[in-house]
Formats: structure tokens, C-alpha cells, sequence
């Protein structure tokens, strides 16, 4: 697409595009034949030699939207082309937020005060925003640095799981990956830079924890209280709107095992990892074998003298070809000196994810032939399931405790890090008999049997329904969110704002979680929403916005409608994507087309402005 659009060859116009199945058909890959791969290359080559070449200007929406089609081989949705054209990250700040006239004077933005709690990606989005507006703001979070989730998670063998060129903000442009799906430490690298790049980091104050934030009716702001963690002292300090930041995987969720604290030996959270232990020739246990705990257990695996994996709920697991693999110079040599060829490579990854919605819908008429979920989902089930029955035809008697019985996508898909392979060793055992007790020596399951370790592993993951833990938030009338949401759990409009509490914005809120791109983006789509709302506040001299409940409420009724026709709530394999109540409150049921242009702009109509 990149030479394409360069050089207008009608010849590579006419290549038909096709789809092939990756990941056991989760997910398409859309290639051209053999042969028409030869013939762009060839093509490639002999412009590359011909230059050097200045970069064209970027294509207009309507231009862009004409390149979308031919890369996908089909006519692409209208509600796809804007999310679509600022995944392509032509313009130099995709998804910014600017004035509607010119900058209210200095004097009037001095008077604003914002603040953006917690230092990972959804704050650094939104405090670049803030940054680049010039609206004052202050980013405060616990940890010593910035990071997240992903600077405390430092277990071994941390990384992401989605591909490094989808998985990035969309205007730091050409960042050079190390690898195709970073390493937490790479992660860390990338963050740190934006941070400095665009010279944020002086707003922000870390130690300290956000204790409580209560809304000042008479003053229309926020008072909120911090802690320091050095310290422990407090202070309270005043902003015109809060921005919570804090994310979705902040509160590491402990088993509620009997006896977890009667164990003499090593034992701890995978959000605590203790770097002092040599886990080398040791009897080491996992318990948990979700993402993280599938991601760690391949390098224990290794050193361990034996080890043994807890397992209650089989995973679907897929491969992913090159997860480990470094990025190749070659590669790096395109993005460099192909125009566009960057921002194609990275609009591919997105385009793919898309496919992932279909997957999730419930069809009637094929459910009640036999089928379940879908014609496709059934697919992908029967792919994974023969590739495990493959994978561990050495050890058949595992294939019935691997194989789950509920559909693909009722969990979060696992990527394989080398998760079966290791269970193939002879110093591996997967267990999953139900846990009676952790005792001083080790584990007993309820069948009797207690097996010693010298440590244990708990990679139970996060409790995804505290939101806001621990802080204390109270609005209107002294409500607080427990109030708000006890009839079935946290609820928000839009997944970002909740009557009752003005000014308050929630990045990563409850049904806010995407069914397709990545978190980056969403990061920098929340944040266009909540500093475009400030900035709406401040053009019109608006004291506070709180959403009216009656646009609540039509919204929560057509959210619950629309998750009916998905299938989170299956009644098998049920996780964290389920509340305590039975409902769905992590995923939002809408594809990314209609969620983008439900919040690509906040919309005063559905507000009580003061």
C-alpha cells in the first residue's frame, strides 16, 4: 500500500487480496499471491533505487479512505474510515485536542487546575493533551516512577502479548522496537521516552497516594487528599476536574486459599516479585495459569528442580509466530526509507484486530442447529483444540484437563510462551484437583494429597471490579461510588463519566475494555475525551458537567442489550470479565467503529453544565 501510494502504479491496484487464517483463525492475515508479492518487490526495489525520494504530502480522509479498500479487498464500513485514517497516524498529532478559536489568555487557563491520577500510559496520554493545551494539571501517582502496571509487574518473562507496532501510541511516529512484542523493560524504555520527549515529567509527583476525593458543591470542585508514601503525610489539595488514570489491572487479587499465610517458605504475587530468591533447583508451585502465570511458567520450568502448575480453569491458548523474535534491521531500513511503508505496517496490525468482534457474537439460528456461538467460533475451537491434542500426544492424559469446555472468547485468549512445551517435561506436573489448603510445608488438594515446595507462586491476576481502589470518591450529596453501583456492580456512561460526580473522568473505566485495536489507542481516545471536555468547561465558562441520569440510564439499558448478543456471560469459563453480580462490567459489547464515534467528541446535550 505504502508504494501504492506513492507512485500510483494502476498495476498494483488490480492485485487481489486475500485472507488467511492465523492464530487458529482468531485473527486473518490479508496477503496477495505469490507471485504479485514477487512483482511488488521487484517494483519496490526499483523505486528505493531511484531515489532518494521526498515524502509526498499524506492523503486527505476521502483519499485515504479509497487506500483502506484496496488494502482490505473490500469497501470498508463509513464508521471505519475515521478510526481507521487516525490508526494511519498521518497527521503529526493524531487524536489531539485543539481550541476552537485561540487560547483563552494565560491569566484565565493559570485559574484551572487538573488532576490526572496514575503514571501509566492513560495518564501519560492525557497529561500530553493537557500539556499541549496548556491547561495546568498535576499527575500523581504511588509508585516511584512512571510506568503503571508495568513497572511493578516485573516478574520473569513479562511482555505484552499484542503486537509492539499496534501496541504504541500513534503519535510518537517510527519508534524503534527492539522487538515485535515488547519486553516489560522495553515497555518501561518507550514510556520513559514520550514522558521526556514531550517534557512532562516535571508535573509529575510520585510516592503519593490519592486517599480520598470528595466534590465541593459550593466551589464546584474537587478536594482531594493525598498521601505521601515516604512520609505519611497528608495534604489536601483542590482541582477544578480529576482524570483517573489508574487502570483496570491495579489491585493484584490473593486467593482466598485457607492457610496462605501458615506456608514456611518462599511465597508471593506475581506483582511482587521477589528478585532476592533463587528459584533455581527449587520445588516451586504456580497457581494460576492465566496470562501471566502461561507467560511465567516456561522459565521456571527451565531451572526449576520440579514444579508443579495449579490449574481450575483450562485456557484457550494460542501461538503466535515470532513472539520472542527481535526486530530485523532490514525491517527498520523500510520504515526508514519507504514513505509510509511505517504507517502501513502499523495499520495492518489494526486492521487484523477488527476480525477479533466477529468471533464474540452469538448466532441464534446456528446455536439452535447445534452449533455453538458461531459458524467461525466453532472454527477456531476445533483449530486449538487439535493443535493441543497434537501438541501433547506424549502425555494424552492431559489433553481432557487442557482442552476447555467452553467457547473461544468467553476468556481472554493466552499466548503460548512455551506453556505446553513445558508441561512436557518430566520436572513439570499440572494439578487440577481443588486446593484444600496451603500448609506450612506446602499444598493439599482435596483429594488428599499434599505436595512440599519451597515456593509458591500466586498468578491469580487483578481484582478487575475494585475501580478506583482504594481511594474513597464521594460526589453530589456525599454519595460514593459503592452507593452508586450497588445495585449490579460499576457502571459508567461511555465507561468515562457517572451522574452524580462532575468533572471526574475515569481512562479504562467499567465497559471500557476494546474488541479490537489496542490499549494505546483507546488511551489516547479517552483522554481526547476527557481533556476535550475540560476544554469545552473552560471555552464556555462552565464551572462543572455531570451527565444527566437519564442519558445514563438509556445508555446502560442498550449496553446490557447489546452484551446479551455476546458471549462474556456463558454460563461455563465465566472470568474476569464477569462481575460478582453475573454481569458483564469489564468489555464494552460495541465494535471499535461505534464505540470511536460515540466519543470522538463529548456532546454538552447529554450534561447539566453550571
Amino acid at each position: 500500500m505504502a508504494l501504492y501510494q506513492i507512485t500510483a502504479d494502476p498495476e498494483l491496484a488490480t492485485m487481489k487480496i486475500t485472507k488467511e487464517k492465523i492464530r487458529g483463525g482468531v485473527l486473518f492475515d490479508y496477503v496477495l499471491s505469490a507471485e504479485d508479492e514477487r512483482i511488488v518487490r521487484e517494483k519496490a526495489v526499483a523505486f528505493l533505487k531511484s531515489g532518494p525520494h521526498e515524502e509526498p504530502p499524506p492523503p486527505s480522509v476521502a483519499e485515504a479512505n479509497k487506500l483502506m479498500n484496496l488494502f482490505g479487498g473490500r469497501m470498508i464500513e463509513e464508521n471505519d474510515v475515521l478510526p481507521g485514517y487516525e490508526e494511519l497516524s498521518f497527521d503529526t498529532f493524531p487524536r489531539g485536542v485543539e481550541w476552537a478559536k485561540a487560547p483563552p489568555p494565560k491569566e484565565k487557563l493559570a485559574d484551572y487546575k487538573v488532576l490526572v491520577v496514575g503514571a501509566g500510559l492513560s495518564g501519560i496520554a492525557a497529561a500530553i493533551q493537557l500539556k499541549n493545551l496548556g491547561i495546568p494539571y498535576t499527575v500523581i501517582d504511588r509508585q516511584e516512577t512512571l510506568g503503571g502496571t508495568w513497572l511493578w509487574n516485573t516478574y520473569p518473562e513479562c511482555r505484552v502479548d499484542t503486537l509492539s507496532y499496534l501496541f504504541q501510541y500513534k503519535f510518537e511516529k517510527n519508534y524503534k522496537w527492539p522487538e515485535f512484542f515488547a519486553a516489560r523493560q522495553d515497555t518501561l524504555v518507550y514510556l520513559k521516552h514520550v514522558a521526556s520527549k514531550h517534557d512532562i515529567l516535571k508535573d509529575f509527583q510520585f510516592n503519593k497516594e490519592v486517599i480520598a476525593s470528595t466534590w465541593d458543591e459550593s466551589s464546584s470542585t474537587w478536594k482531594v487528599t493525598l498521601k505521601s508514601k515516604l512520609t505519611g503525610e497528608e495534604e489536601t489539595v483542590t482541582a477544578n476536574s480529576v482524570i483517573s488514570a489508574t487502570g483496570l489491572f491495579s489491585t493484584p487479587n490473593l486467593p482466598d486459599i485457607p492457610g496462605i499465610t501458615d506456608f514456611k517458605g518462599h511465597i508471593f504475587h506475581t506483582t511482587a516479585w521477589d528478585h532476592k530468591v533463587d528459584y533455581k533447583d527449587l520445588r516451586i508451585a504456580v497457581i494460576g495459569t492465566g496470562s501471566t502465570g502461561a507467560q511465567l511458567i516456561p522459565n521456571l520450568g527451565r531451572v526449576a528442580k520440579n514444579l508443579a502448575i495449579y490449574q481450575r480453569t483450562p485456557n484457550w491458548i494460542v501461538t503466535i509466530e515470532g513472539y520472542r523474535a527481535p526486530v530485523p534491521s532490514d525491517l527498520n531500513w523500510m520504515f526508514d526509507h519507504m514513505p509510509y511503508y511505517w504507517n502501513w505496517y502499523c495499520y495492518a496490525a489494526y486492521f487484523r484486530s477488527l476480525d477479533l468482534a466477529a468471533v464474540q457474537v452469538k448466532d441464534k439460528e446456528y446455536e439452535a442447529k447445534g452449533g455453538r456461538v458461531n459458524e467461525r467460533n466453532d472454527s477456531v475451537r476445533e483449530a486449538l483444540t487439535n493443535f493441543i491434542t497434537k501438541k501433547m500426544a506424549s502425555k494424552p492424559e492431559l489433553i481432557k484437563k487442557l482442552v476447555p469446555t467452553y467457547p473461544p472468547l468467553v476468556r481472554r485468549l493466552v499466548m503460548d510462551n512455551g506453556f505446553y512445551d513445558t508441561l512436557l517435561q518430566d520436572n513439570c506436573e499440572l494439578v487440577t484437583d481443588s486446593i484444600e489448603r496451603i500448609t506450612e510445608k506446602g499444598i493439599k488438594t482435596k483429594d488428599g494429597k499434599e505436595r512440599e515446595f519451597d515456593l509458591i507462586v500466586l498468578a491469580g491476576g487483578f481484582k478487575t471490579s475494585k475501580y478506583f481502589f482504594p481511594t474513597i470518591y464521594k460526589g453530589k450529596g456525599g454519595i460514593t461510588l459503592e452507593q452508586l453501583w450497588k445495585k449490579d456492580g460499576a457502571r459508567t456512561y461511555l465507561g468515562m463519566v457517572m451522574p452524580g460526580f462532575p468533572n471526574f473522568f475515569s481512562l479504562y473505566g467499567p465497559n471500557h475494555q476494546p474488541r479490537g485495536g489496542s490499549l494505546y489507542s483507546w488511551a489516547e481516545i479517552w483522554a481526547r475525551y476527557a481533556v476535550a471536555s475540560v476544554k469545552w468547561m473552560i471555552e464556555n465558562d462552565k464551572k462543572s458537567m455531570d451527565v444527566k441520569p437519564e442519558v445514563n440510564d438509556k445508555y446502560q439499558d442498550s449496553l446490557d442489550e447489546a452484551s446479551k448478543k455476546l458471549i462474556w456471560e456463558y454460563s461455563e469459563g465465566q472470568s474476569y470479565y464477569v462481575n460478582e453480580f453475573g454481569r458483564s462490567g469489564v468489555n464494552m459489547p460495541w465494535t471499535t467503529s461505534e464505540y470511536h464515534a460515540m466519543v470522538i467528541k463529548p456532546n454538552p446535550d447529554d450534561f447539566v453544565t453550571t
